[in-house]
This record gives C-alpha cells, sequence and structure tokens, in this order.
C-alpha cells in the first residue's frame, strides 16, 4: 500500500501551480510536516531516488531538481538562480531558443548582476547533472534596466530576459573590455526581434550608440556580396 505522504508529495508535483524547480529540502518539507508518521530520512531518501531514476525528478545540482512530473518539458535553464543566485538567463540561449540564430548550442548562457557591497560572483562555465551553464557579470543597472513587460520574459516562471534584451546584454558585454565574451555575430536574423521595443531597452541602457554601431556594421556584412550570393544559393536549394 503506498504511503499517504507518497501520494501527496506526487500530487503536490504535478498540480498546476506547483514549483518547475523544488530542492530537497522543500521537498523534505512537505513529506514530513504536520504529518504524524513521517517518513525517515533513509525513507525520504530512497523515494527521491526512485523520482530521479524514473525521470520524474532530475537533479541539476546537489540537493536540486527539476519537477519534470508537472512540468515535463521544463528546461534546465529554470534552476539556473539555484545555480548561481541571482542570476538571468540571457545572450546567445535565448537568441537560440527564439531562432534569431541558428547556431544552437546546449550551453545556457545567464548574466549574474553587481552592485557595490555585494559578493563578487563567480563567472564562467559550472557543469551539472543537467547540462553546462555559462555565467557572465553584469551591472545591476543593465540587468534590471527597461520595463518589465520590455526586458523580461513573463511567460516563464523563472528569470530569463526577451530576445531583445538578450541582445543589448551580448552588445554590452562584447563592448566590455571587462568581458571575454566578443559581440555578437552578424549572421543573426533580427528581423525577429520586436524594434520598438529593442529600441526602448537600448534607451533604458544607454546604449543607443552602441547598438547602432553594430546594426550599421550589420547592414554592412548583409549587402555584401558573399552573403547575398549565399543567400540566393540557399533559396534555390
Amino acid at each position: 500500500m503506498t504511503a499517504q505522504w507518497k501520494a501527496d508529495l506526487e500530487r503536490a508535483l504535478m498540480s498546476g501551480g506547483s514549483p518547475s524547480v523544488f530542492s530537497t529540502a522543500m521537498l523534505h518539507a512537505l513529506a514530513t510536516t504536520g504529518r504524524d508518521d513521517p517518513p525517515s530520512a533513509a525513507t525520504f531518501s530512497r523515494w527521491m531516488a526512485s523520482m530521479a531514476d524514473l525521470g520524474k525528478l532530475q537533479e541539476v545540482i546537489k540537493g536540486v531538481y527539476l519537477n519534470r512530473l508537472g512540468h515535463r518539458n521544463i528546461s534546465p535553464a529554470a534552476a539556473a538562480q539555484w545555480v548561481r543566485h541571482r542570476s538571468v538567463v540571457s545572450l546567445s540561449w535565448v537568441l537560440e531558443q527564439a531562432h534569431v540564430t541558428n547556431n544552437y548550442g546546449d550551453t545556457i548562457t545567464c548574466v549574474i548582476p553587481t552592485a557595490p557591497g555585494w559578493p563578487t560572483p563567480n563567472v564562467g562555465d559550472r557543469l551539472t547533472k543537467a547540462g553546462t551553464f555559462r555565467f557572465f557579470a553584469m551591472p545591476l543597472r543593465l540587468v534590471d534596466a527597461g520595463r518589465d513587460e520590455d526586458a523580461r520574459d513573463l511567460r516563464f516562471d523563472y528569470p530569463r530576459v526577451t530576445p531583445e534584451k538578450a541582445l543589448l546584454d551580448w552588445l554590452f558585454l562584447g563592448a566590455s573590455h571587462r568581458s571575454r565574451l566578443t559581440r555578437p555575430p552578424f549572421d543573426l536574423d533580427i528581423a525577429a526581434l520586436n524594434q520598438p521595443r529593442l529600441r526602448r531597452l537600448a534607451k533604458a541602457m544607454a546604449l543607443g550608440t552602441v547598438l547602432d554601431d553594430w546594426m550599421r556594421a550589420y547592414d554592412a556584412y548583409q549587402s555584401s556580396e558573399e552573403v547575398r550570393e549565399n543567400s540566393a544559393v540557399r533559396i534555390r536549394l
């Protein structure tokens, strides 16, 4: 007979409003709080292992799991803030998911805000059991710039920017001597971006000149004879 706490936990994981990411502590609290006969630590650990083996939970880092029971197609990107505190999913990965670029990769790119008095963020790559995350540091004023509806993709329940903000974050880091990131390539499909939103965000981030300079170089590249010939070949194929 299935223990009631197990049934209650699976029901909580499957509910429509359930978090896409759970910590072991969160699940343990659900299994034990207010119960007359809570599971032992060993029993709870076995249940966690079984849920992971069945693919209902997916471990990201120690103690952090994707809730695949309630969110079957959830991306590991949802766990970015659990991997690095305050991180926001941005840059090339967001543009890849929006089909602005065809150069797809498995690395989830993120920015971490910096501010006076805050600890220096740990940047670079972090390999997890759910994939690789790559972190870059950016000033808080730029991470939080713009209206929420312009800067944040509100369809997701974790901090993730819009494609327009992702491009501008990339332009900022590509122009910064403190960053190892180079500027965005010119083979992006920027027609897929919301141009008024892009301009509003560029103004909010004080990156209007940087955007204009890159756009001029982008237009020159797209107008080059080699690019036009390659486009014509693709159309014929």
